[in-house]
């Protein structure tokens, strides 16, 4: 008899792709609520307007479990949670070809200045910034267009997204 070892990695990289699956399978079956088609959410990740996958990303954590999924599959960058905390108050976070920070703003002490630096200029910048933070909280920023490599925008100081971007354990996907 041939005993088969699996390695711990690739059992735990099957487990979470069987888990993604059943999400997805659980969202176009739903019972006891409206279905929402896969390809609504897929449409929203692509960088689509839709009020009903908008409304269930923050009501529906099924949803926002397939959504952050395909998110990863199809981002332009990923940065993950962070391994350590930082003594900052908003901690600079990065992954190969991009920087995201907020920095207070010196005119208005109620707001932030969220600066996204791509390392190169692409074609493709990033249109939406989306953050999962632990305990499923979600939350996400539409960006405007990037200048010499450059995104920048205000954010309110007591918002949400600054709050989740102040978080070292807050996953960041920017598509």
């Amino acid at each position: 008899m041939t005993e088969i070892v699996i390695s711990p990695d690739l059992k735990e990289a099957a487990q979470t792709e069987f888990g993604a699956l059943d999400q997805q399978r659980d969202l176009m079956q739903a019972r006891g609520r409206a279905g929402l088609a896969l390809s609504r959410v897929y449409g929203y990740v692509q960088g689509g307007t839709d009020e009903v996958v908008a409304h269930a990303l923050q009501s529906d954590l099924a949803v926002r479990r397939v959504y952050q999924n395909l998110l990863r599959r199809q981002a332009l960058f990923h940065i993950p949670q962070a391994i350590a905390a930082s003594s900052e108050e908003y901690p600079m976070r990065h992954c190969a070809g991009c920087r995201v920070r907020l920095q207070a703003s010196r005119a208005q002490e109620d707001q932030v200045y969220l600066i996204i630096e791509l390392a190169d200029q692409r074609s493709d910048s990033p249109t939406r910034l989306n953050l999962f933070g632990v305990d499923e909280v979600f939350a996400s920023v539409d960006l405007p267009a990037q200048r010499n490599g450059v995104i920048q925008t205000l954010l309110d100081k007591d918002s949400s997204q600054a709050r989740l971007l102040a978080d070292p354990k807050t996953e960041i996907i920017l598509r």
